[in-house]
Parts: C-alpha cells; structure tokens; sequence
C-alpha cells in the first residue's frame, strides 16, 4: 500500500494542517484471503441477495395464529351450547355450535384449538394455585370462558388395550360345576367342530370374568328357547283342538 502523502479535507472544512498522521503507515496484518470477500462496492452491489432458510415444517401443514377474538368467540359458542343441552359439543356438532360465526375455520380446526386451549386452562389453573394469576385483559376472558366450559370436567385420558390375561388351565369337570350352560354348549360345539378335545382344551384356560358372562349368555338363550318352544307346543296343541272339536 502506497504511502499517504495528503488527506482529502472534508464538508466541514477541515485543513490537512490540522490532522497529523504518523511518519510511516502501520502495515497491514497479513490475513488469509477470504473467498468469500468482495473487492470493491460494485461486486457487493452486483452479488444476489442471500437466500433466508426457512424453519422446517415438521407438523405437515403450516399452523394458523388464531386471534384472541377468534378464541373468544370458539369458547362463547361451545360454553352456550354446553349450557343449552348439558353436554360438550362433538366435532360434528361444532358447526351448529358456532352457527356461521367463525366462516374461516372449519370443524378440524376448531376442534384442535378448542384442545390447545383445554392444555392452557389446565394449565392456567396449576399456575392459580400456586398463585400466579392471568394478566391481559384477553388472558382472564379467555380463562373464565374456559371455565364455564371445562371446570370439573374429567380430562380425557387414552387408554392402553389390555393384554389378554393367561390363565392356568383347570380341569373341565371343575369349570362343569361352576359354569354348568356354557360347559354344555362347549362340549356340544367340540363334537361338531371335526378336532375332538380341541375346544375343551381351550375351555380349561378361560378366565372367570369371560366364563361368567358367557355362561349368562348362554342362559339367556336357552330362556328364550324354552319360551319358544313352549308357545309352539300351544300352537300345536290348539290346533289339535280345533281339529278334533270340528270332527266331532
């Protein structure tokens, strides 16, 4: 780099008289060229723009900011509807429950924010009693309007299908003695079905809740049978009746 030999006097006037620049230059640290660098304003100007990256969507669809408005009247509408028929509207019923108000949104939608906001009133009434109150204005609407709504509610929670339980197997004649119906309609079932022993065998390891309602089941049937019987053996015989009386 050339020496400064003159300084270019500024707007304000300034002389060269009232600068003073050392004797010699201090030199330059010496850096590894950038590949990046530009070397003068016109390759800066020229270059494109850098491309912003965009957060990745991991939910599939992009989810929409619901106003505070918007929320407001969602919860209006299912606490009225609550009101009026005693019950949470199903998502079937959410249209009928917001009767045009929110023509943006549909069903889905306003079932998934009517579950964001259930989480935030639970939420908002942990805080309360541990004495944190809402603050905004919005904040204390919307949690009264989630209380009319979900206070003592029950949360819903999925349950986990139960494996069947193994039970040990149990001598038929003990099952016969205690579930003496379905022992019967076991037995007669095993010798129709071509694999002798097979259904008794699966019989011996049945659990005591399934037995004792089948064995109701089967009891029923069997009443029913009888009733059925009994009324076709009345038939038979006014029939007879009828025909012998028109005989004599």
């Amino acid at each position: 780099m050339p020496p400064a030999s003159s300084v270019v006097t500024t707007a304000s006037s300034a002389s060269s008289s009232d600068i003073s620049l050392p004797s010699s230059p201090s030199p330059s640290p010496q850096h590894s060229p950038d590949p990046y660098a530009f070397s003068s304003l016109d390759e800066i100007n020229a270059a494109p723009p850098a491309k912003k990256k965009k957060p990745p969507n991991r939910g599939g669809t992009r989810a929409r900011a619901w106003p505070n408005a918007d929320e407001a009247v969602l919860l209006e509408a299912v606490a009225a509807y609550k009101e009026q028929h005693g019950r949470l509207p199903s998502r079937a019923d959410l249209p009928a429950a917001l009767a045009g108000r929110l023509p943006h949104i549909n069903s889905e939608q306003a079932a998934k924010r009517l579950n964001a906001l259930r989480q935030r009133y639970d939420g908002s009434v942990r805080r309360l009693r541990r004495g944190t109150v809402p603050v905004t204005d919005d904040d204390v609407r919307v949690f009264r309007l989630s209380k009319r709504i979900w206070e003592g509610v029950p949360k819903r929670t999925r349950r986990r299908p139960r494996a069947a339980p193994h039970h040990e197997r149990r001598a038929f004649a003990e099952l016969q003695q205690m579930y003496p119906c379905l022992a019967a309609e076991v037995e007669a079932i095993d010798a129709r079905c071509g694999m002798p022993g097979f259904m008794r065998t699966a019989f011996q390891r049945i659990g005591d809740e399934q037995a004792a309602e089948l064995e109701a089941q089967v009891k029923r049937q069997r009443l029913v049978q009888l009733k059925a019987d009994a009324r076709r053996a009345e038939l038979k015989s006014l029939v007879l009746r009828t025909i012998v009386a028109g005989m004599e």
